[in-house]
């Protein structure tokens, strides 16, 4: 299962996984990495790499191009937004305490 999943477990119960989005502009996720939560819903995740997959991310660092995206879903429009691209093994996200900016990490090759 491949892209932005909400996983929730009810006590006693099996964990329930919810795609909330698996592509952006017709490309498919192959590896979404690092989340944050907004104050207002507002989630915010990178895309390691548009290109492979878990089973083969390696040759992406070792290919040395930027298939990395940063991203933002909106659960209310259920809408995904790019906010960069090109980026190289984007992980890694955090929003600020009080909530003015978002920084994300890429992998340095």
């Amino acid at each position: 299962m491949l892209g932005l999943l909400r996983v929730t477990q009810k006590e006693g119960k099996e964990p329930k996984v919810e795609i909330l989005a698996n592509e952006h502009d017709g490309l498919k996720f192959k590896l979404t990495d690092g989340v944050d939560v907004g104050e207002d819903g507002t989630i915010y995740f990178t895309e390691a790499t548009y290109k492979y997959n878990l089973y083969d991310f390696y040759n992406d660092i070792l290919e040395g191009e930027p298939h990395g995206r940063f991203m933002s879903y909106n659960p209310a429009t259920k809408k995904v937004t790019l906010l960069a691209r090109n980026l190289y093994f984007a992980n890694r996200v955090a929003i600020a305490p009080d909530q003015k900016f978002v920084v994300y990490c890429e992998t340095a090759m």
